[in-house]
């Protein structure tokens, strides 16, 4: 038999060549840092690795959305906190502004400081996150939310929408909250109107008990029909027995120059008895009285000086919401004119204060949802990483290379190709293999 030189070198080039390619797949699997390089090394644990791999990539796709969620949250929380800050300063320079000492220079001096702050807050309202988007805007984050009209008073402009940002295959959460909820949507002061029908008397009429007074606007105020917030307020002298006297004698609308005025003094004193009617004519109170004291109901004070014998219409204000910017600038107004009478600035004092208050109670909401929200971003980003450690942990359970292992029988690889290229070499050098 003859072995022909063809058959010599492809069977020993052969062997070489899958002793080098068993060298290449070692030398692949530590350069990988993997004992799977392509799935035929292990079909089942291929397809497991890729599986947990997909549930990396997706839980990382979800760390950047968190990423960006903090740091919109945290934004907006500085944001707050910033606010929160500002109103307690105005609330403070508006408690100095009461102090009967000030002259009207104090009381300049004071409103220029609440302006500026005013100002800071309304940026504050308008403030941006990082990539240029107004965080209080809503939805319609390209624009300010505040915009300052040509008759001084700011006005909300955008819209009620919130962002959210995907941190699990089923949870969103919100990332921004609408400064229309915030700031705007501020309760004001609630208020009564009260108008003299009839009667030589002076009135005077205000909110004695806002706690009180607010009470009442919750329990009988009606929206839907205005008719309903209407009551009538009657006084009448207190008649001797078998005395008849006409009402329609004191019923009559005087002047009120000082000397009426004064006139009116001269009865206060004088006995008498009220009654206050709702719109269906039901009597919701009624007692005996004295002229020149003060009448008290549903946290309301009606100081009627005269004879008694009057008739005073009582109206609740419908309650309105507005920015407490603009609350605060309506008290400047006041603050800043010297013709403003004490009942006037006290008014407004307490309208801003009742605006402030709410505005804040408002503001703390929004940072104690800010905060929660910050909290489970915290809480998902922990879930995250366990999972993706998990993940990793048991990739490496499946494919994970042993070093040392590996280097072994690299090293062994080599030893076989070294020992097939000598083997070569001395067979290719036989005599036997050139005879028949």
């Amino acid at each position: 038999m003859r072995v022909t030189n063809n058959l010599i070198y492809g069977q020993s080039s052969r062997a070489i060549g899958q002793a080098n390619e068993k060298i290449l797949n070692v030398q692949e699997k530590i350069a990988a840092q993997t004992d799977i390089v392509k799935p035929s090394d292990n079909p089942v644990g291929a397809s497991q690795v890729l599986m947990y791999q997909a549930d990396t990539h997706k839980l990382k796709l979800f760390d950047d959305a968190m990423k960006m969620a903090t740091s919109n949250l945290e934004y907006q929380e500085v944001a707050l906190d910033s606010l929160n800050d500002s109103l307690d300063e105005v609330r403070t320079l508006f408690i100095q502004a009461q102090n009967d000492i000030n002259t009207q220079e104090d009381l300049d001096a004071i409103s220029q400081e609440i302006s500026m702050i005013t100002e800071s807050m309304a940026e504050l309202m308008n403030a941006r996150s990082a990539d240029g988007s107004y965080i209080f805007a809503g939805t319609d984050s390209l624009g300010p939310p505040f915009v300052l009209n040509s008759n001084g008073r700011y006005e909300w402009t955008g819209n009620e929408g919130q962002k959210f940002a995907q941190i699990s295959e089923s949870m969103k959460i919100p990332v921004t909250d609408s400064g229309k909820k915030l700031f705007q949507d501020i309760w004001t002061n609630r208020s009564f109107s009260s108008d003299l029908i009839t009667g030589d008397v002076s009135l005077s009429a205000k909110v004695q008990n806002q706690g009180d007074f607010d009470q009442f606007m919750e329990d009988h105020y009606d929206p839907e029909n205005p008719d309903s917030n209407r009551y009538f307020l009657t006084t009448s002298p207190v008649l001797e027995e078998g005395e008849n006297v006409d009402l329609n004698d004191y019923l009559y609308i005087g002047s009120n120059d000082r000397e009426d005025q004064q006139r009116r003094r001269t009865f206060d004193g004088t006995p008498g008895t009220y009654s206050i009617v709702n719109s269906d004519g039901e009597t919701v109170s009624s007692g005996s009285y004295t002229a020149g004291k003060p009448i008290t109901f549903g946290g309301m004070l009606f100081l009627l000086r005269g004879q008694p014998g009057a008739a005073v219409d009582i109206s609740l204000d419908q309650p309105r919401r507005d920015n407490v910017l603009n609350e605060i600038n309506d008290t400047l107004d006041v603050l800043k004119n010297e013709f403003s009478t004490p009942e006037e600035r006290e008014q407004a004092f307490f309208d801003a204060t009742t605006s402030i208050n709410n505005a804040q109670r408002m503001v703390g909401e929004g940072r104690s949802n800010v905060g929660a929200r910050l909290n489970i971003l915290q809480d998902r980003e922990d879930f995250s990483s366990a999972n993706q450690l998990s993940n990793a942990t048991a990739q490496d359970r499946i494919g994970g290379l042993d070093i040392s292992e590996a280097a072994t029988e690299l090293s062994m690889k080599e030893s076989a190709l070294t020992a097939s290229q000598k083997v070569f070499s001395r067979i290719s050098n036989l005599s036997l293999f050139n005879q028949m």
